[in-house]
């Protein structure tokens, strides 16, 4: 009895061990997503912002708007000195700024966010803000209009700005400090 138990144990580990195993493949999915539909309701909501921005910018006759090129307009409150450069990638531009509503009503004040000192493209802020920092000279305060998608886009800030919320801004640049005059000066010693 002992020995057929053996033969048998025997017997089913030599068979069941002989078929080579067969190898398994990946599962190949194929997901295809159809972008049209977000593509035209991306650009409705454009359009709609800029017809916002237009009528906007009709009512307001105090003012003379300059465009960025990139969706966003601006006017001065006051104009610095004009006669140095703008800032650059890598500056440090000292200055203070403040978020509304693009009808007017307070998001964060300048007061409240105080002044800061931004690393031009170096700092994660939102494209707006980036962007408009860069067409002030030191002593310039100006307001933007900053469409969604420059502003804080699908999500909003996860606090007081819901998503696809265009955006009003005012940006007062205090100091410039040009990326050559933070490096050391090799000779100098």
């Amino acid at each position: 009895m002992k020995q057929g138990l053996i033969f048998l144990t025997v017997f089913f580990l030599l068979t069941a061990c002989r078929h080579e195993p067969e190898p398994r493949f990946p599962v190949m999915h194929t997901y295809r997503h159809d972008y049209s539909r977000s593509i035209v309701f991306n650009k409705a909501r454009y359009m709609a912002e800029q017809r916002l921005f237009d009528s906007l910018m009709r009512a307001d006759t105090a003012h003379r708007y300059h465009h960025t090129g990139t969706g966003m307009h601006y006017y001065f409150l006051r104009r610095g000195d004009t006669s140095g450069p703008l800032p650059q990638p890598g500056d440090l531009v000292r200055l203070r700024y403040g978020l509304y509503y693009i009808l007017g009503d307070t998001i964060y004040t300048p007061r409240e966010l105080g002044e800061r000192v931004y690393r031009v493209d170096k700092e994660e802020y939102f494209m707006g803000f980036r962007e408009a920092v860069k067409h002030l000279h030191p002593g310039d305060k100006a307001v933007f209009l900053i469409p969604s998608y420059a502003g804080y886009g699908l999500l909003g800030d996860g606090d007081r700005i819901p998503g696809n919320t265009p955006l009003k801004m005012t940006l007062e640049i205090r100091d410039i400090k040009h990326e050559k005059q933070l490096k050391p000066n090799k000779n100098e010693n």
